[in-house]
C-alpha cells in the first residue's frame, strides 16, 4: 500500500495496517493509495428539493471530498448575513467541512465584519451572478478587498456554446471569457483588489491572459472536469450543456494543468432535476463530485498529479492548511483502489442530482473507503456509519 505524504507530495510505501483499523482485511497491494480527504474550490447546493447539505455531504464523501467551498448562487442567494448563517447552521457539524463564498453583489461588504463565521468564508464570488460592468465597478468600489472567486464572463453576450459548433444556439465569442478575466482583474487591481481565482478555465486564451496578468496580481485558477475531458464534439445530451461552455482546447488545458498554469482540480458540481432534452430551455451544469477523481485520474494517468491537485494545491489557493480545517491525516483520510474500473451511473448518485456529463463513460480509479475521526464512516460504496 502507498501512502500520499504531505511533506513530500508524492507517494510512499505504508505497511502499518493496523494503525488505520479498516473494517474488514485489506490486501496490501500497490494499487491501493491512502490519500488526505479532497477539496474542492468549486461545490454547489441548492437547498430546493435539488440538493441540500444532507446529500450533498453523502455525494461528497462517497467522491472522497472532506472540504467542500460553496458557491453564492444557492436558493436564496448567499448574498445577506441572514442567508449565510443559515448555511453555517445547516452545514455545522457533519462530516465535511463546508466553506463559503459570498455574493460579489450581495449586501455584505467586508468579510472580516462577519462575526462568528468569518472564518468559514473564503471570499467573495461571482459564481453563478448575471452582472455587467456597471455592477462589477460598483462592488469593487464599495467592498474591502478579499479573495474573489470570479465566473469570468461577459453576460451581455448571449450564447450557451461557443461558436462554430453544431450545437443549439452556438453564437458565444470564443474570446467571452478572456475579455472577462482582463475586466475584472483590471479593474479590481485599481480598487485595492490583490487576490482573483479564476474560476473553470476553458480556453487557450484565458491561460494567455491569466499568464499576463499574473505580472500585476495574484491570480490562480482551476479547471474542471468536464473541460479537460470532452470536446465539442462529443456533446450528446443536455446534461453536458457547461457554463463557460466545452472548448476545443481540451489538450491545452491539461498540458497547462501539467506545467502548473493551472493551480488547482476542482468539480463544479452542479446538481439539478432531470434537463430534459431541449439543449436552449436546460439549466447548465453537471451532477458528478462522487466520480471527479476518477476522471481526473483516467486522464493524467499520476496518481500524485491528481492528488496534488485535489489536497495540498486547493489550500494554497485558500492559504489554509488541514489542521486549520480541522482536519488531521490519516485519522482523516481517503482510501484509493488505482486499479478499478467501473461504468458511471447516475442513478446509483448519493447526490439527488442525477444530471451527469459522463453518465456512461468507463472510468479508472475508485474511491473505495473514507475515513473521519479515526472512523471509517464510508466503506464500498456504502455507508457504514447510519448517523451520516
Amino acid at each position: 500500500m502507498k501512502i500520499f505524504d504531505l511533506n513530500s507530495s508524492s507517494l510512499k510505501y505504508f505497511d502499518n495496517l493496523e494503525l488505520l483499523n479498516f473494517p474488514e482485511n485489506v490486501r496490501n497491494t500497490d494499487n491501493l493509495v491512502i490519500s488526505p480527504p479532497f477539496v474542492d474550490l468549486h461545490t454547489h447546493v441548492r437547498l430546493n428539493a435539488q440538493e441540500d447539505y444532507e446529500s450533498l455531504s453523502r455525494a461528497a464523501i462517497a467522491g472522497g471530498f472532506g472540504v467542500c467551498n460553496i458557491q453564492p448562487n444557492t436558493v436564496p442567494k448567499l448574498e445577506s448575513l441572514e442567508v449565510l448563517l443559515k448555511h453555517v447552521e445547516l452545514s455545522r457539524e457533519k462530516p465535511v467541512n463546508f466553506l463559503h463564498t459570498i455574493s460579489f453583489f450581495g449586501e455584505i461588504n467586508d468579510i472580516s465584519t462577519v462575526d462568528h463565521v468569518s472564518n468559514r468564508i473564503t471570499g467573495f464570488s461571482t459564481d453563478g451572478m448575471r452582472y455587467d460592468s456597471k455592477e462589477l465597478y460598483a462592488s469593487f468600489a464599495t467592498k474591502k478587498a478579499a479573495l474573489l472567486f470570479d465566473h469570468s464572463q461577459l453576460h451581455e453576450i448571449p450564447g450557451d456554446f461557443y461558436i462554430g459548433t453544431q450545437l443549439p444556439n452556438s453564437i458565444r465569442t470564443y474570446s467571452n471569457e478572456a475579455i472577462a478575466i482582463f475586466r475584472t482583474v483590471l479593474t479590481g487591481l485599481e480598487f485595492g483588489y490583490t487576490s482573483f481565482h479564476i474560476q473553470h478555465v476553458s480556453t487557450a486564451t484565458s491561460l494567455e491572459v491569466v499568464q499576463y496578468l499574473r505580472r500585476f496580481a495574484n491570480i490562480t485558477c482551476e479547471v474542471t472536469p468536464h473541460h479537460v475531458f470532452f470536446t465539442p464534439d462529443m456533446i450528446s445530451n443536455t446534461t453536458q450543456k457547461i457554463n463557460p461552455p466545452i472548448s476545443k482546447d481540451r489538450e491545452i488545458l491539461r498540458e497547462a494543468l501539467r506545467k502548473g498554469i493551472i493551480d488547482c482540480f476542482a468539480t463544479d458540481h452542479a446538481p439539478h432535476n432531470p434537463k430534459g432534452d431541449n439543449f436552449e430551455n436546460a439549466p447548465y451544469g453537471s451532477s458528478h463530485i462522487e466520480i471527479a477523481f476518477s476522471v481526473y485520474y483516467t486522464l493524467f494517468e499520476d496518481i500524485e498529479l491528481v492528488l496534488r491537485n485535489l489536497t495540498l494545491n486547493p489550500l494554497k489557493v485558500i492559504k489554509r492548511s488541514y489542521e486549520e480545517l480541522g482536519i488531521k491525516y490519516p485519522h482523516d483520510a481517503v482510501l484509493i483502489d488505482a486499479s478499478a474500473e467501473y461504468t458511471v451511473d447516475s442513478s446509483r448518485f448519493f447526490s439527488l442530482g442525477k444530471n451527469c456529463a459522463f453518465d456512461g463513460y468507463k472510468l479508472k480509479g475508485q474511491v473505495v473507503g473514507f475515513r473521519r475521526n479515526g472512523r471509517w464512516v464510508y466503506w464500498n460504496d456504502e455507508f457504514i456509519d447510519k448517523a451520516i
